[in-house]
């Protein structure tokens, strides 16, 4: 199975992820995003985690929230799908 991620700035936080659109009508200002399986990337290209603390591993955000959405670089991606595994 391929995986597909983005790589996303929400806050001030860089963000690897899976992303899915949430299903059915949302209000203006609703989350309608969905963030699977998060990684944080730290300055040094480390993944940890987002949110940690948490025992979901799946993250309803707005699109609104998100400040920019790209592809990750090679290196990230592997390192995302090492963590996934």
């Amino acid at each position: 199975m391929e995986i597909t991620a983005n790589l996303i700035k929400l806050q001030h936080e860089w963000i690897v992820t899976q992303m899915e659109s949430v299903e059915g009508e949302t209000l203006p200002g609703d989350p309608d995003v969905w963030l699977i399986e998060p990684y944080l990337v730290d300055y040094e290209g480390q993944l940890t985690p987002w949110a940690e603390q948490s025992s979901e591993r799946e993250f309803n955000v707005r699109s609104s929230d998100l400040l920019v959405v790209t592809n990750p670089s090679k290196s990230i991606l592997a390192r995302y799908i090492e963590c996934l595994e």
